[in-house]
This record gives C-alpha cells, structure tokens and sequence, in this order.
C-alpha cells in the first residue's frame, strides 16, 4: 500500500527539477530565448509570404512563376526554421513534424516543377492529313486549318506543316537550358532588359544549325508542293504554337509570318519563325497572361501563297453586338489590316440568307496601281455573300464564333487562311462585363472625336507618343499610349498602358484583339491624333463612344466596368491553385482540442500555427518549472510597495549594474514589458483590503489553516518575495500577494508576430464560489480592455497577440494595475453589487491611467482576436 501510494504522489506531484544557479539559469534562458525568438521571426515571415502569395492570386495584375517560386521557397525556408527552434526548445519533442514537412515539401515541388508533356510523332505533315488530333504535335492554327479542308465549301492552301517534334529536335536540352536560365532572370516589365535579352536568346536560335534530316525533309516536302502547283512557287510560313488561338487566349500577331519564301531562304525562314517564340512581344505577353514558356511548343505551317486580289478579317459575330457579322477588306493581301497601317472597307452584313449589307463604310483610299490612279479592289456582292456563308459554316463546325483571315486570288476563289475563336470579350458577353451605358456629360465637351473603337472602354492619363524603340523603352505605365501605326510591335506596351489611341488601323488588326484581351480601351483611325495630343497632358479616352477628353473627367470615369482576371484559367493560375491547398488552408484552430496534434497538420499554415502555439507554451514553462538560486536576485529599492526582487535572465539591466549588487533601482531597469508592468503597480496606491464581515475573517482563518503555506504571518519566500526575471525584451513576474497567484509574461518587439502577453490568475482567501466572482470580476474588465479571456471557476488565462509595441505596454500597464488592486477582493465578493462596483472603479482608474501617456491605437472596448481568429 505504502509503495502504491507512492507510486501515486509521483504521477500527481512529481518531483521538481533540481534547483540552478543564475548562471545556469541565464545560459538556459539565453538558448531558449534565441530559438524563440528565432522562431517568431521566421513565423512572421512565413505568414507574410503566405498572405503575399494569396494577395498575388486574388488580385487582377498578372504575375510570373518566379514570383511564384520565389514566395513558396520563402515559406519553405521559414517553416523549416520554425520546426528546427521548436525541436531546440522542446528537446525534440515534435519530430513528426519533420516528415509532414518533408512530404507536403516533395508536394510543392512537383507542382511546380511539374512539365506539360508532350507527345512525339512525325517531324513533317502534310496538311490534309492534320486535324484537330494532332493539336499536340501541329499547334491549334494549324489544326484548325486541316480541319477546314474537310469542310464542303470552303478552300485552304495547299501546304504543310513543320511539327513540335522537329522543333525539340531543332533545339536541344542545352539550347533550353541556356535560353532557360536567362528567362528566370529577366523582368519583363523592364523594356530595355527584355529586348536586350529576347535579341540574344532568338540569337542562340538563328546561329543553331538545322538537323540535317530535318532540313532534308523541309527541302523534300518543299519540292513537293512545287510538283502540284508550279517550279519555284513561294510560300508563307506561319506559326502555329501549342496554346495559340485557343479560347480565351489570341497571342494575336506574336510570333511571325514570313510571307514569299522561296526554297533557298525556306531553312533560315522556319528559324526565324521558331526565334519569334523568343522575341520581346511574345515574351511579355505569355508571362502577362499566365504562361511558362515551356507551356508553348512552336510548330510552323508552310504554306502555298495566295496571288491575293482583295483580303480581309471576318468575325463571324459582330464584337459590337449588332447580331451581324462583322467585314474588313484590304486590297491585296491582309497585312495591312493585322498589322493596322492600312484602312480597310467595313461591311455589316445579316447572317440569314441572301446576306444583304445593312451597314457600310468604304474606307480605302486611292492607290498607286503600276504609276496609275485608280479605284482600290472592292469586295462584291457576291464576295460578300461567300464570306458570310463561309463564317457561317466555320462558326458551326466549331461551336464558337469565329475571327477569319481570308483572301480571294485573282481567279475569284476564296481561300480561307486561318480560323480561331473570338475572346469572350469580343462577342456578346461583352454587354454584361464591358462598357456600361455612358453618362450624360457634365463638362467641358470633348476636344476630339471620331476614330474606330478596337476596344471599348474608358480610361485616364497622360498623353505618351511612341514611334520608335527610344521612346518605347520610356513609356511610363499607366500612362495613355498614342501611336501613328498600332502595328504589333507595341504589344508589351498594351499591358501596361491606361488606354491605346492610333491614327491608323481598326478593330481587326492584332494590336486590337490584344487590347480588347487585356481589357484596354482603344481608339484606332483618329487622324492627325499624334499632333493634337500633346506629350504628358492629362485625357480622359472613353473609346466607345469615341471621345477624348481634357483633364481627369470623373463624370466619364465613373461608368467605367471592372477589368476581367488576365490570368484566369491560364496554366500558372492553375499550378498557383493547386500549390495554395498545400500552403495556407488552416486546419488547426483551436489549441484546447484534443486534435491539436502535430500529426493532424495538413498544411505549411498547420505547422506555423501549430509551432507559434508550443513555443509560446515553452517559453511559460520555462518561467514556472524552473528554481533559480533566489540569493542571486536584486531587491528592487526606493519607493516601491510591497517586496519585489529581480533577475536578469539577459539584457534586462542598465549597462554598469555590478553583479555583485544585492539591490537595484527602478531606473536601472531597461526591461520594456517589465517597465511597463511597474508603471501599473505604482499608478496608484493599493487602498488596503476591503473592510471584511466576520464572515470574510473567518473564511481567511480557515483557508490559512488548511493551507499553511499561504499564512501571510509565516515568513514564506512565497509571501514575502515576488520576482521578475527580465530581460529587455522578455518579462516573466511570479506574484504570491496574500492568497492568491498570478503569473504575468510578455515579449515585446516591433515585429508584431513576436508580440504577446499572457496572464493567469487564481487562488484566494475566500470561497469557491467568492474566488470565482473575483476571477469573474477581472475577467469582465480584462476583456473590454482588449485581452482574450478563458475563465474556470477561479482559474484565468488572459491572452494578446500579435499587436504593437505601444498597445500591449498599455495592457501591461493594466496587469500590473489589477495585479496589485484585485488583493483580497475576493473576500467581499459575496456583497450585493460589489463586482459592478469594482468593475467601474477599475475600468476608471485604467481609462485614467492610460490617458497620461498618448491613448493607444485601439480603444479600450476592442476585443483582440485569438491567434486562430487572426490567421
């Protein structure tokens, strides 16, 4: 029985730890409070990355896999060090932490580091062979260009196509990984940088040399298009990259067309289209809409030339909603329309049957036909019908509206060139997320009308001329971007300018279709636009209606609508999602469950949360489990109330305090959280105890008799001894005053998530049930001055995290205040209104305490949010 009650008294009280030395105490503490301390600086940084990263998902701007990288391997880097400081802390009691972390890490980097895979097959096809199945080897354009042929009705060129396979045969792992390691080091938003390096990159390209086989077959296939129409017949190569002319994405007039080559320029040909997925326009593009560049293959068309008469784009869907379709025609081929440096015809035509004309604009001007004068090509009426039937039957073939490139050759026979979806917000979805109605205006009118809108909207800025690299390179962003020929070169400067005005060009050409992608407004064929707006003056451009303003027109700006997410859907957008579900979900809230576990954490944020919550508990039971050799400390002197005695665990002393002093001065304390305490203690007299009933005095007698130990006439160092263990950051003060305990800590910096304060209290002379009013009493007041409170019975823990410097001094101000004026008051907490009463004398006392020094940032009725809350 003896040994079983031993056995027993061990599993309640077990036997506490050996009492230390200061010194010893000091080394203890020192390590601990580096690791702690560490470990608060990597918890803030991780969090910081974390809310960084869901800022970068959550907001409209694009961002690049660098950003992307970058951020997650912050994150990593500073739950790893949280885990090391608490395994130092703890003794190594969270192991399982280290292969959650190890496994959500492996995760992370598969995500990331995850390649698009691509299939291999013939290096060389012959068109009427590709179809929509061989997307993955020849690129959507010319996919659908195959697809077209197999169509009843409508002509495409003979010709064929160079597939991804040749091109990861062309470039190989070294190119990549030359041409790699450059692009992570590239920002995009810096034009001088970008075209400095998309000229050495397509550089590595051009000076590469052509497999043989490969460029025997080019030679082979060439030759055999020359046998079906005639010896030395010229051709086009086209890009066609995998990603290009999918829905929602243009990549309009990116990557070039090198129209007449013959067979001796046909190898250096193909190389300049495959440099072209390097080159400046590209580059920025694919990064501000979410793509890695190994996300695009580059596969190129080769393709017979149309002798073109007259050519042209089709949408086979009005962009501006009329439920018509919509005819742009150039004389000649269409590259002036693409490319906007020439005025083309407009036609808007009925999409039923005989397609009769029901808007028309002949914009042409008269051109110089061998030396003559004379009228340019115009489309006919049966032209016109053709065109209509053809868009037609395009759309419903694939299930979409479509943007049409097109010619007629001098026979008459329509040849269609290329056929891609429309963008959401070029066909009608446009009604519900563009433009709204314009407001009546309220000002000053518009100083210039006119133009064709490329892109509705509305936009202020300042007025940039571009018209050359030097000026390019200095456009601000933001700012309003005027050119004379809206020609696809300016692509990069889309993206970052506020609105697009050019004196030439329509809604057909790519600059058009890149502005209408990005949501900026564009005002095209405005003449004389480059000399009325002057350099740096402030417009307001509403381009749908077709007016520029002076000045910032607020009437005018505030009907402007929302711009869409430029990375929605994209391939970066998607590996971000999918990494986000291993970083910031919180799964664990609530420190008293019983899955608080290191081994339920899911998620980078479960091990910060989960690592921030032991080490704080750490560092208490620092300060409660362990004995300190009491004739070391300092007994504070001067005018000071009651025994108080201090040891410096650090830094926590003036510099020139000698060791061997057995008393110190207040003003030699540099402790900030201890400082702050000791402004409460001494902000106002302790009034003696409350005037006690016989009642109250009989409780007192049999507490004491019950518990010796809290006799206050048996010199206990319990009783007559409280200590601080300071250091100038960190304060841990034990108090015995009278019969009950209270524990005060606190660590204050400027980094807010190393800031907290904790407070527990419990005990007294009288009752249960009187303690527990009293432990109630506090707890009502610490909770309308900003604390998180937990109360059982007479037991209190109050908590703040994560606030300023300035906030929680305050609130350590109020501790030290209750700590010393909640003496006894338990003994009178039988009373009738007594809790009301103290109640409001305390919360007086503490608004006219905190009003001699300037009032916090947070008033005293603010109830500070628990860490779980928080994050």
């Amino acid at each position: 029985m003896h040994r079983f009650f031993e056995t027993l008294k061990e599993m309640l009280l077990p036997t506490p730890p050996p009492q230390r030395s200061n010194e010893d105490l000091r080394a203890a503490f020192k390590g601990k409070y580096n690791n702690f301390r560490s470990l608060l600086t990597a918890n803030n940084n991780a969090l910081q990355a974390m809310a960084e990263l869901e800022k970068i998902y959550y907001s409209d701007e694009s961002y690049r896999m660098a950003i992307i990288r970058s951020k997650i391997s912050a994150i990593l880097i500073n739950v790893f060090k949280m885990i090391r400081h608490l395994s130092e802390l703890s003794g190594g009691k969270y192991s399982e932490l280290d292969q959650i972390f190890e496994k959500i890490s492996d995760e992370l980097s598969e995500i990331i580091e995850r390649r698009p895979h691509f299939s291999e097959g013939d290096l060389i096809l012959p068109l009427p062979e590709v179809n929509k199945r061989n997307i993955a080897q020849v690129g959507e354009k010319m996919a659908n260009l195959g697809e077209l042929a197999s169509i009843p009705g409508i002509r495409v060129p003979m010709g064929f196509v160079v597939t991804a396979s040749a091109t990861r045969r062309f470039l190989t792992r070294s190119h990549l990984d030359e041409i790699n390691r450059r692009l992570q080091t590239l920002d995009p938003d810096d034009i001088e940088e970008l075209y400095t390096t998309c000229k050495e990159l397509q550089k590595i390209v051009m000076s590469s040399e052509l497999p043989a086989d490969l460029e025997e077959l080019l030679h082979v296939n060439y030759a055999r298009l020359e046998q079906a129409t005639n010896t030395g017949c010229l051709v086009a190569l086209r890009s066609s990259g995998l990603g290009e002319d999918t829905a929602g994405v243009s990549f309009a007039g990116l990557y070039r067309t090198i129209l007449n080559v013959d067979q001796n320029s046909l190898t250096h040909a193909y190389k300049q289209v495959i440099a072209s997925k390097y080159g400046a326009r590209a580059i920025a593009y694919r990064r501000k809409r979410g793509f890695r560049h190994e996300d695009i293959e580059m596969c190129v068309g080769c393709l017979v030339m149309v002798e073109a008469e007259i050519s042209g784009v089709t949408y086979s869907s009005d962009p501006e909603d009329t439920g018509l379709i919509r005819i742009n025609a150039v004389e000649g081929i269409a590259r002036g329309v693409v490319d906007g440096t020439t005025s083309t015809d407009l036609f808007l035509v009925e999409r039923t049957s005989p397609f009769p004309v029901v808007h028309s604009e002949l914009r042409q001007r008269h051109s110089d036909h061998d030396g003559s004068q004379g009228q340019p090509a115009r489309l006919n009426s049966r032209q016109i019908s053709e065109l209509a039937n053809a868009s037609l039957l395009l759309e419903k073939h694939f299930g979409c509206p479509q943007d049409i490139e097109w010619s007629f050759d001098r026979h008459g026979i329509l040849f269609i060139l290329q056929s891609r979806p429309m963008l959401a917000g070029e066909i009608a979805e446009r009604k519900n997320t563009g433009v709204k109605e314009p407001l009546p205006e309220t000002g000053i009118p518009p100083f210039l009308t006119g133009g064709i809108c490329a892109s509705g909207g509305i936009a202020c800025g300042n007025a940039y001329h571009v018209d050359n690299m030097e000026e390019m390179r200095s456009f601000p962003k933001g700012a309003v971007l005027v050119l004379r020929h809206p020609i696809p070169e300016w692509a990069p400067l889309v993206s970052h300018a506020a609105a697009v005005i050019a004196e030439t060009g329509t809604e057909a050409g790519h600059l058009a279709t890149i502005a209408r992608e990005f949501s900026i407004p564009a005002l095209f064929g405005l003449e004389g636009a480059m000399i009325a707006l002057t350099n740096g003056e402030t417009i307001t451009v509403n381009s749908t209606t077709g007016k520029i303003y002076r000045g910032r027109r607020e009437d005018q700006l505030s009907n402007r609508a929302v711009r869409k997410n430029i990375m929605a859907g994209s391939p970066v957008q998607r590996i971000l999602t999918e990494a986000l579900q291993l970083i910031t979900p919180l799964n664990l809230n609530d420190p008293t469950s019983l899955q608080f576990k290191s081994s339920w954490c899911e998620t980078l944020h479960d091990i910060t949360r989960f690592c921030h919550e032991k080490s704080v508990s750490e560092m208490f039971n620092f300060g409660r489990i362990n004995h300190f050799d009491k004739g070391t400390a300092k007994r504070l002197v001067g005018d000071v109330p009651l025994e108080w005695w201090v040891i410096n665990l650090a830094d926590g002393f003036r510099e020139g305090v000698t060791e061997n002093a057995k008393t110190i001065r207040i003003e030699d304390i540099v402790s900030v959280p201890m400082l702050s305490i000791w402004q409460g203690i001494s902000a106002f007299p302790w009034q003696g105890p409350p005037p006690l009933s016989a009642r109250g005095m009989g409780s007192i007698i049999f507490q004491s008799t019950m518990r010796p130990d809290l006799d206050p006439a048996v010199a206990s160092p319990l009783t007559t001894r409280n200590y601080f263990l300071v250091s100038a950051n960190f304060c841990n003060l034990s108090v015995r005053l009278g019969y009950h305990y209270a524990m005060i800590e606190a660590y204050i910096s400027e980094l807010l998530t190393e800031n907290y304060v904790t407070f527990r209290f419990k005990g007294g002379a009288a009752d249960t049930r009187r303690k527990a009013v009293r432990a109630k009493l506090l707890a009502e007041v610490l909770q309308q001055t900003g604390f998180r409170v937990e109360l059982r019975s007479d037991a209190l823990l109050a908590r703040v995290k994560k606030q300023s410097a300035e906030y929680l001094k305050q609130r350590l101000q109020i501790l030290g205040y209750l700590t010393l004026h909640a003496r006894q008051l338990d003994m009178v907490m039988n009373q009738p209104q007594a809790l009301e009463k103290y109640k409001e004398k305390f919360l007086r006392d503490i608004e006219e305490m905190l009003l001699r020094e300037p009032v916090s940032q947070q008033t005293l009725t603010t109830c500070e949010p628990d860490y779980a809350d928080k994050q």
